[in-house]
């Protein structure tokens, strides 16, 4: 590790990252029944995750594709394929369900699985299209039932530990935040989105919106706008948020700069004594003062590789994934809380609601 860096590697690891603690003791004698609805990209990527953390988890799979189900059936025999929902409940009487289907499915489908009886679910981010469909599934809910969102960023570790130091002080009295996230995913015209009538804020944005919301105690909006460029709805989307403490955090969504091939999420934060720059590949911390938790140096710079030695144990995309999906076990075997639940993530769906609204913006409202 770089003489920058202000504890070992596996130490860093062990505090950041609890969910890697002696998971396999803990994980590998799982009997759980699996099942993933819509198996597309990130159907395909939770299934591989889970299956390599523990071999035949995964049981059942369903999707309205005839031709999938046909195909993979075919190919894939240790994993049953249904087209129907209430099919699979019936027959696997799964212990938990991942929803990894587009965006505006995901409210029926958890409430349907809700109501069916499934006690654990994950749904892909944005848990719902609005605030009061995610209210609408809390209440649904019956006791002993959890609901776990797909915000990974906050399993990423170096957000993590970009919260640990800002929760500790190390840049001083916050004075203001600079954020964005960025892609360049839509670059010609679609519209794919209508149905949504909401855009980059909602389906790329609302990671950022959720850091932020468990980073710094946001209080409201001061200025919201969104541009369309070949959509639409908001391809750019522009605010002023002020937080609790005074001071004011810039924010901007895109998912039309061709600068960006993957998408990067960036924050930046300035201190009364310093500032702290964090992505998902990233940390940088430049402080006046020395101090602990930056080894007694006053500039702590840290890349992924120092994150990620030798974790986590299956890494079929970003590592964040992986520690969402342990982290879910987990909080089934624990029964506790997930630290993105839909409970959680309340307030996340309320700003991304008041956002739009300042921009002029509601359900349906574009074109």
């Amino acid at each position: 590790m770089s003489g920058k860096s202000f504890i070992d590697a596996g130490s860093l690891i062990s505090a950041l990252c609890p969910e890697l603690a002696n998971w396999r003791e803990r994980l590998l004698s799982s009997k759980l029944k699996v099942a993933v609805i819509g198996f597309g990209k990130m159907g395909l990527l939770h299934s591989g995750i889970l299956n390599l953390l523990i071999p035949g988890i995964v049981k059942a799979v369903v999707d309205k594709s005839f031709f999938l189900v046909f195909g993979a059936s075919r190919i894939i025999k240790s994993i049953k394929f249904y087209r129907s929902l209430e099919d699979m409940v019936s027959k696997v009487k799964p212990d938990a369900v991942y929803v990894t289907t587009p965006t505006n499915s995901h409210y029926p489908l958890v409430k349907s699985l809700l109501e069916y009886g499934v006690k654990y679910v994950f749904v892909e981010k944005p848990p719902t299209l609005n605030y009061k469909q995610l209210q609408s599934l809390i209440s649904t809910k019956r006791n002993g039932q959890v609901v776990m969102v797909g915000f990974q960023k906050k399993y990423a570790l170096t957000f993590r530990h970009a919260k640990l130091l800002i929760e500790n002080g190390v840049i001083g009295e916050i004075e203001k935040v600079s954020a964005y996230i960025r892609s360049g995913d839509i670059l010609e015209p679609t519209s794919r989105f209508d149905v949504l009538g909401r855009g980059v804020l909602l389906d790329l944005g609302v990671h950022l919106v959720d850091l932020l919301v468990w980073l710094f105690k946001v209080k409201n909006v001061s200025r919201a706008e969104s541009k369309s460029l070949f959509t639409r709805v908001d391809d750019i989307f522009t605010a002023e948020l002020k937080a609790e403490g005074g001071f004011e955090i810039s924010l901007e969504a895109s998912w039309s700069n061709p600068d960006y091939r993957v998408p990067e999420t960036y924050i930046e934060i300035w201190g009364s004594w310093g500032v702290l720059r964090v992505t998902e590949d990233y940390l940088k911390v430049s402080t006046s003062r020395e101090y602990e938790l930056l080894g007694s140096k006053r500039e702590v710079t840290l890349y992924k590789p120092h994150y990620y030695q030798g974790i986590p144990p299956a890494n079929l995309a970003d590592p964040e994934y992986t520690i969402e999906d342990i982290h879910f076990l987990e909080s089934i075997r624990e029964g506790r809380e997930p630290l993105t639940s839909i409970e959680k993530s309340l307030e996340t769906m309320k700003l991304v609601d008041e956002l739009y609204e300042a921009a002029g913006k509601k359900v349906g409202e574009y074109g």
